[in-house]
C-alpha cells in the first residue's frame, strides 16, 4: 500500500482524518546534574539524569524548573535511550506544573542526541489550567559536548 493511500478508510472507516496541525507552544531548557549509569543484574543499562533547574517559556508565560526532577532512561544496544522525564515547573505567578515527557533520544554522528517525545502537563485549577488540555509532541536535543543541558520544544496538536 502506498503511503498516500494509508488511512483509516482502508480499515472500514467512512472517512479519513486530516493530518494534525502542530504549533510550537513551549520551549524548555533543562539543566542537568551528573548522570548515574549502570548495568543492572538483569543485563540492562539504566541511567538517571538529575534535573537541577532550568527555564521554560510559553506564549504568555515563563517558568523556572524546580530542582528535584529526573530523566530516567533505558539504554538500548544501538546507543539510543528510551526516556521518561518527570519534573515540576513553577510559573512566574507561582502556579506549579508537573511535566511528564516520554520518548526516545537517538545518537547522531556529531555526538549529539535528537529526540521525539510525548509530553503531558498537569496543573491545578486556575488561570493556566488550559495548559493541561492539549496533546503535546516534543522535539529534543542534547548538544554534542554539553552534558549540562537538554533543549526541548513542545508542539501542541489542537483537536
Amino acid at each position: 500500500m502506498r503511503a498516500e493511500d494509508l488511512n483509516i478508510t482502508a480499515l472500514g472507516a467512512a472517512a479519513a482524518l486530516e493530518q494534525p496541525s502542530l504549533r510550537r507552544a513551549i520551549v524548555i531548557r533543562a539543566d542537568l546534574g551528573p548522570a548515574v549509569q549502570f548495568t543492572t543484574t538483569q543485563g540492562t543499562v539504566r541511567a538517571m539524569f538529575p534535573i537541577t533547574g532550568g527555564e521554560a517559556r510559553g506564549g504568555d508565560w515563563s517558568a523556572r524548573i524546580l530542582p528535584g526532577g529526573a530523566d530516567f532512561a533505558y539504554a538500548s544496544p544501538d546507543g539510543s535511550y528510551a526516556i521518561e522525564a518527570r519534573y515540576c515547573l513553577e510559573l512566574s505567578d507561582g502556579t506549579p506544573v508537573m511535566v511528564t515527557n516520554s520518548g526516545k533520544m537517538v545518537p547522531q554522528p556529531d555526538g549529539s542526541y535528537i529526540g521525539r517525545t510525548r509530553a503531558a502537563l498537569e496543573l491545578p485549577d486556575g488561570p493556566h489550567r488550559a495548559l493541561g488540555d492539549p496533546v503535546y509532541f516534543g522535539t529534543a536535543v542534547a548538544e554534542a559536548g554539553d552534558n549540562d543541558h537538554v533543549y526541548i520544544e513542545l508542539w501542541e496538536a489542537p483537536i
